[in-house]
């Protein structure tokens, strides 16, 4: 029987005990944010070391490889770091939309700015950049209450709450006619198409998505099914 190795990657990432919850949770950002950098090449800084489709940014392992359940890990509760209560997974989260059809998901050069790359996270580290977005949320959500009380004291001006209804809204019709040229995009995803879809935090849902056509790379595409369909003959 014909055996291969697959590398796994797994990440001891220690988590901060500073008694205080406000520092404890600085602590880990600033660490999750310095594990989760992509790997940038040695002589040129700037750009990113591992960059393809289907790679992961920091580690380099293809994530096909790691198996169709790889990302069926539920999510964890940024402050008890157990399972969330409502069961949603890596995968739920970070490759389907709201209807459940399948998207991707990529990495920012700066982790949390910066541009879009084509390569993504392993699972483990998809973990942890999940609690780090989550961190950070409620780093801003803080700021922006001493910021309302300043501005209260000081201007007299009040920063009232809003609430937002996220109920589920109706699709465009124009989406609904762009779906087969979208799925026929999904079929061809890393032959010269690249998709980018990000999801509102707020509606939780995908409002922008981004298709880029590649003709370079389609030609390369092309070129290489040809000869490999040629007989030697045809080759010679």
């Amino acid at each position: 029987m014909a055996t291969t190795s697959v590398y796994y990657p797994q990440v001891n990432f220690e988590f901060d005990n500073d008694p205080d919850p406000v520092l404890r949770r600085k602590k880990n950002i600033k660490n999750a944010k310095s594990v989760l950098m992509p790997a940038r090449k040695w002589k040129l800084p700037g750009f990113p070391k591992y960059n393809e489709y289907g790679q992961c940014c920091v580690t380099g392992v293809q994530l096909t490889g790691l198996g169709p359940d790889a990302f069926n890990k539920p999510l964890l509760d940024p402050d008890t770091l157990t399972p969330v209560e409502d069961g949603r997974t890596l995968y739920t989260e970070f490759f389907s939309d709201t209807a459940g059809k399948p998207k991707s998901f990529v990495a920012l050069m700066g982790v949390d700015y910066g541009s879009p790359l084509r390569s993504s996270y392993c699972p483990e580290l998809l973990q942890l950049y999940w609690l780090f977005s989550r961190w950070k949320q409620q780093e801003e959500e803080e700021d922006m209450n001493e910021r309302s009380s300043l501005l209260w004291k000081k201007k007299r001006i009040k920063m009232v709450p809003k609430q937002i209804d996220t109920t589920e809204r109706p699709t465009p019709s124009l989406v609904q006619e762009l779906e087969p040229f979208f799925q026929k995009c999904l079929e061809h995803e890393g032959k010269g198409v690249q998709i980018n879809q990000y999801k509102n935090n707020i509606t939780g849902e995908v409002d922008l998505t981004t298709i880029t056509l590649d003709l370079r790379v389609m030609r390369l595409a092309e070129n290489a099914v040809a000869l490999s369909d040629s007989t030697p003959s045809e080759t010679r």
